[in-house]
């Protein structure tokens, strides 16, 4: 299995996605305060379909940690039973 994205570039990823849109009045209105604050309906759609692509890219990432552990682990355990 190829590593795709490691954690740290998911969060990177969801980062800028947010930032990107939160940047854009399109998306996002500034307010005074974060009380006046708020995404527009085009922003929450685009929110929605940015984490229903982001959400996939999470998992693979957690999966293929935890492959990993279960490799290292078995790795270990056969270089001790070497010994």
């Amino acid at each position: 299995m190829d590593k795709k994205y490691s954690k740290t570039a998911v969060k990177d990823v969801l980062y800028g996605t947010i930032n990107e849109l939160t940047n854009s009045r399109r998306f996002y209105w500034r307010g005074i305060s974060s009380d006046y604050s708020h995404l527009t309906d085009e922003g929450k759609e685009q929110l929605i379909i940015a984490l229903e692509r982001i959400i996939p890219l999470i998992h693979e990432s957690q999966d293929e940690e935890s492959q990993q552990r279960s490799r290292d682990k078995t790795f270990d355990i056969l270089k001790d039973g070497e010994k």
